[in-house]
């Protein structure tokens, strides 16, 4: 490219640039405060929950647990739910019925129904009566034979409320 060539490529660039910076912009601006008011977020607690004295299978009381046994015990709290558009579900906690199992040798199976409110989730804010009814399942079979004289404390067994968030109207 020949000196003259570049010469002239400057001078225009250079022209272009000045003429970019001959016009300015101005503007105001300001800001103002909302007066948005406050928040408060609700509340969620699972009372204290309360099992009955003995494990059952239909009407007999069972202190001694055989292969083919299923035994249910009803425990009863109150959880408490203040906010909208808020619900919870409730059930065991893994690791609490994980640990229970295996102290029993794996040889059991432990599961816990939610029976009141009978729909099954509780769907609104409010007092609730909480009803769990906990099922330990011993299945008859002959893996069954290491467990003679195993003991389960079951008093470790952890209830958890978990928030749901409605969105019904």
């Amino acid at each position: 490219m020949k000196k003259t060539t570049k010469g002239a490529l400057a001078a225009g660039s250079a022209a272009v640039l000045l003429m970019g910076g001959a016009s300015t912009l101005a503007f105001w601006s300001d800001t103002g405060n909302a007066d948005a008011g406050t928040i408060t977020a609700g509340s969620f607690e699972l009372g204290d929950v309360i099992c009955d004295d003995d494990w059952t299978e239909g009407a007999d009381v069972i202190t001694l647990l055989v292969p083919g046994d299923t035994i249910t015990k009803t425990c009863t709290g109150t959880l408490t739910i203040t906010g909208e558009h808020v619900g919870a579900t409730v059930s065991l906690t893994p690791t609490s019925v994980a640990a229970a199992e295996a102290a029993f040798g794996g040889e059991i199976d432990i599961t816990a129904t939610l029976t009141a409110p009978t729909a099954g989730a509780i769907d609104e804010p409010g007092a609730h009566a909480v009803t769990v009814e906990i099922e330990v399942d011993f299945p008859y079979g002959p893996a069954t034979n290491g467990s003679q004289n195993d003991t389960a404390a079951l008093d470790t067994l952890a209830l958890e409320a978990v928030q749901v968030h409605d969105t019904t109207p």
